[in-house]
């Protein structure tokens, strides 16, 4: 993904705590195949650090995702901060690569021509910020158990099931704690 790429290189020409801000508009459909998103949204800003570019935004989205007790699709806004610093691979004067360091990542790394690219820690901070039980609503009823009907839409028809008589005891002790 091309948007998602900013040449760095005369920020890293630049002094410690000099920076760039950015204002991110991005189709970020090509980010996974496992979800729809729609366009990406925020503000980011490139920080030059001693060792490379902190970059840091306050980012937006939506994805669509199914209720996990209806199964329902709807579209669910994402928030989440971005954080991550960027080192670079190769020197910006004399473009000779740079030894590596035990912390670096192929993520967060700034290539030769002194590109940063965000796709891949933009994808994960998306990934992350989904909530892993979505529902469609709070008052979400869900489904029918036994006939599969929404019971949003309203009760079902199928008849109450006859409780085995072992769990009367029970059944007594929540009827009596339910008044």
């Amino acid at each position: 993904m091309q948007s998602l790429r900013f040449n760095v290189a005369q920020l890293l020409k630049q002094a410690t705590g000099a920076s760039r801000s950015y204002v991110l508009d991005e189709d970020i459909r090509q980010l996974t195949d496992e979800m729809s998103f729609a366009p990406l949204h925020g503000d980011i800003r490139f920080t030059r650090t001693e060792d490379g570019v902190l970059v840091t935004g306050h980012l937006q989205t939506a994805v669509d995702l199914p209720c996990r007790r209806c199964a329902a699709t709807f579209t669910e806004t994402i928030t989440f901060e971005l954080e991550e610093e960027f080192h670079a691979a190769f020197d910006v004067y004399t473009g000779l690569r740079l030894p590596p360091r035990e912390t670096d990542e192929v993520e967060t790394m700034i290539d030769e021509q002194h590109m940063l690219d965000l796709s891949e820690v933009i994808r994960q901070n998306v990934l992350l910020a989904v909530p892993p039980f979505p529902l469609c609503r709070p008052e979400c009823k869900g489904l029918c158990p036994h006939c599969g009907k929404d019971l949003n839409t309203g009760p079902c028809d199928c008849q109450e099931e006859e409780t085995d008589t072992r769990w009367s005891a029970l059944q007594a002790l929540l009827d009596h704690s339910g008044s």
